[in-house]
């Protein structure tokens, strides 16, 4: 099994892309399961997904792009419209509630309309969903208060999620733990109640992408699941997989299958390390390669973002 590589504020990552598409297909899912009370005044019926947006992040003045940012109608008949801004975090970390308060900002100075605030981690946090409020009391008072919506996966209950009616939360439940199913148990539970919900085959795919990605099986766990899907017991769930398998191939995104899943996730730290820390020389490829540990490899993927050198990572 491969953990979440942390590769926090790295545009263009893995998980980035894979909950990107997600949630921008299954966006009424989403703001109903983190913000229920702003989605009952929005027409989720009708809503936009907006091109990628840039800001100057203050006061560092790096450029940054919104993870996701989208218009929806509000419900009220008036033809106004709201704006939904979410963030993709794969770690929880202390800062990030400021710098969703200075994007708030700038986009309602930019667009002048409400906004909500969401913001998904993959890892640490408090479970489950919750409000969270920033205030700047520096000066001994309250000079500034900013609430957003916030999500954390890993802490959650697979099966509080599994519950929902929402799909989505069916795929996310993959990132979070069970205190009463087993790996194999968990992940058939997710690919089941996928399989038994009618989706077109666009929207059933990027929902069973994340159960594969995230909750990958190896040794009695793979056998396991193999023994639960046996012919005659859970056969929509393995003729589901056989597709998502397929159409990676089609998409030529296969790599990891056709070489192997480790292989698969070899390479995507080796495009991660070279956003990291620059082009590659041929020996730091060699020597990722040529690693066949699955401990190491994750190892390497949660080093990526806090590490200062390949040299500090042992990889030079």
């Amino acid at each position: 099994m491969f953990d979440i590589p942390d590769s926090t504020g790295r545009r263009g990552s893995l998980h980035d892309q894979v909950f990107k598409d997600l949630i921008g297909r299954f966006l009424p899912d989403f703001l109903t399961l983190v913000a229920p009370e702003p989605a009952a005044r929005l027409d989720l019926s009708r809503w936009t997904l907006l091109d990628k947006e840039t800001f100057t992040d203050w006061p560092k003045g790096r450029r940054r792009e919104l993870d996701l940012l989208a218009e929806v109608a509000l419900a009220d008949g008036s033809g106004r419209t709201a704006l939904v801004h979410v963030e993709i975090e794969a770690r929880s970390r202390r800062e990030i509630g400021f710098r969703l308060a200075s994007y708030y900002m700038q986009i309602r100075l930019r667009h002048g309309r409400p906004i909500v605030s969401l913001l998904l981690c993959l890892r640490g946090g408090r479970p489950a969903v919750h409000a969270e409020v920033v205030a700047d009391v520096v000066l001994g008072w309250e000079t500034a208060r900013f609430q957003y919506h916030s999500f954390s996966l890993q802490k959650s209950q697979a099966e509080d999620f599994l519950a929902r009616d929402q799909p989505l939360a069916w795929a996310l439940a993959a990132l979070m733990r069970s205190e009463t199913m087993s790996r194999a148990e968990h992940k058939l539970a997710c690919l089941r109640r996928i399989a038994a919900v009618r989706l077109d085959e666009l929207r059933r795919f990027l929902l069973v992408n994340c159960v594969e990605t995230y909750l990958q099986l190896e040794g009695r766990d793979a056998e396991e699941l193999e023994a639960l899907q046996a012919p005659g017991n859970a056969e929509e769930v393995r003729a589901m997989r056989m597709t998502w398998a397929e159409q990676l191939k089609k998409e030529g995104l296969a790599q990891g299958l056709e070489q192997g899943r480790e292989q698969g996730f070899r390479q995507a730290l080796l495009r991660q390390l070279g956003a990291r820390f620059g082009p590659l020389t041929d020996d730091v490829t060699q020597r990722v390669e040529a690693i066949h540990s699955a401990e190491r490899l994750n190892q390497i993927a949660e080093q990526i973002l806090v590490a200062n050198s390949l040299e500090e990572m042992g990889l030079r």
